[in-house]
């Protein structure tokens, strides 16, 4: 039975009331937990500001496109708006888009069910989340991505006049693929999404065809740059061959970045590398004929070691979903320990240490709860896929659909623990349908 919740009182005051504290906390945390950008974020910062004095998306004087241009070039037209280019800036921009997350959450939640349990126990987990509050003192892409993956699973799930849904959809896939550039392949997502709800192979055609080509077109012009400035055919980042190889090469035992000095190597490609490198006087980011070299080496390396391979991939997902939480002190909060004023060193250890606990458990209730509810809806999407007769509800189809993409995207390229921040709210979702299951099947339905 439907339940209106904009009349149930008590769920509009929890609602608000976890709300605002989830914004208080946000505000917080950028205003006491010093924190600067280093290494990819620090590059970030480099390209916003340079965009914000009209010099191009550049990097040390030189175009580049070796990141997703998204996030930098948004936060440049930001820092113009405001007319400066502060860190500050940057993080109260990080708040605002993480405010308008949070409702659109919760649209997506009070669409795909109307159970005030689950509702309330994802709402509140991904308010309240240290990995959400944290990441508003990062200059990165993670809460612009949380922004865009919600707005275009809304589009999604509330239909209106597919004339602009679809194209709109498109729009913020482009968007989100000039940011994460592995998210060209979304539409696959979309379309396999529509699939299991409608079983109309003619309206998942149009849906499909209509959203690639509004995304095409809007990753297009800066395709078009890309080949004026460097000659060749970079739809969106000339960094996937570097991160494939770097990745995935005789000499890496972790599935994690490594330095490209310590690589695997044939004498040949070696001579490539360091020729492209200048012999280490030229930045791998800028380095954009690296691509070219090692995407063929990473292939190959793939065919002839299969299994190798898989080893990786499962170290990639344990680096993503099994780490915990460090990311947080790495990123957001790196100038902590250094600028506090209100702990010994033995308190602030022991702070920090039952706060990275807590953090930890969250993120591996999360992950667990996620990942098996994955695996156990799988074959009902495969048989979904397959079987014309055979539907399947948003509540089963969107977690594990974009939980099973990342985690297909993080097998085969790189993981890392702050990779899980865009499937976060998706492990929630997860999360909440099978604590309502298991809560349902002990004490029945209430």
């Amino acid at each position: 039975m439907k339940t209106n919740l904009y009349k149930d009182r008590g769920h509009i005051l929890y609602t608000g009331g976890i709300t605002i504290l989830g914004m208080y906390l946000r505000l917080w945390w950028i205003h006491h937990i010093p924190a600067k950008p280093i290494y990819d974020f620090e590059t970030y910062q480099e390209i916003a500001a340079n965009i914000f004095m009209h010099l191009g998306h550049s990097l040390r004087g030189e175009p580049v496109a070796f990141q997703g241009m998204g996030y930098p070039t948004i936060l440049g037209f930001v820092y113009r708006l405001m007319g400066n280019h502060d860190l500050y800036t940057a993080k109260m921009f990080n708040v605002i888009l993480s405010g308008f997350t949070l409702i659109l959450m919760y649209l997506i939640l009070i669409k795909i069910t109307d159970k005030k349990f689950i509702i309330h126990t994802v709402y509140t987990t991904v308010a309240l989340l240290p990995n959400f509050i944290a990441y508003n003192n990062v200059i990165s892409t993670e809460v612009l991505i949380a922004f865009l993956l919600s707005v275009i699973v809304c589009l999604q799930l509330y239909t209106f006049d597919n004339r602009l849904r679809y194209p709109l959809l498109g729009f913020f896939i482009g968007i989100a693929a000039l940011t994460k550039p592995f998210l060209m392949a979304y539409p696959v997502v979309a379309a396999a999404s529509h699939w299991l709800k409608e079983k109309d192979v003619k309206k998942t055609a149009v849906l499909f065809l209509t959203v690639f080509l509004s995304m095409a077109l809007t990753i297009a012009p800066w395709t078009l740059r890309n080949y004026q400035k460097f000659g060749r055919w970079i739809p969106v980042s000339y960094n996937s061959g570097y991160v494939f190889y770097i990745n995935n090469n005789a000499h890496n035992t972790t599935g994690a970045w490594m330095p490209i000095k310590d690589i695997y190597a044939s004498k040949e490609l070696r001579e490539q590398i360091d020729a492209i490198l200048d012999h280490g006087n030229r930045s791998e980011k800028l380095a954009h004929e690296l691509e070219v070299v090692l995407k063929p080496a990473a292939k190959a390396w793939i065919r002839e070691h299969p299994w190798e391979f898989v080893k990786l991939g499962i170290l990639r997902l344990k680096a993503t979903f099994f780490s915990g939480a460090w990311d947080i002190e790495a990123w957001a909060m790196n100038e902590f320990k250094e600028k506090q004023r209100w702990w010994t060193e033995i308190e602030y250890l022991r702070n920090m240490n039952a706060f990275r606990a807590v953090s930890d458990g969250i993120i591996y209730l999360l992950s667990s709860f996620g990942l098996m509810y994955t695996l156990l809806n799988i074959k009902n999407i495969l048989w979904g896929l397959w079987k014309k007769d055979s539907r399947l509800s948003d509540l089963v189809g969107i977690p594990t659909l974009h939980i099973a993409f990342f985690a297909a995207v993080y097998f085969v390229f790189e993981g890392q623990a702050r990779y899980n921040f865009p499937v976060l709210f998706f492990l929630a979702l997860a999360a909440g349908a099978s604590l309502d299951m298991i809560r349902t099947g002990l004490y029945g339905e209430k």
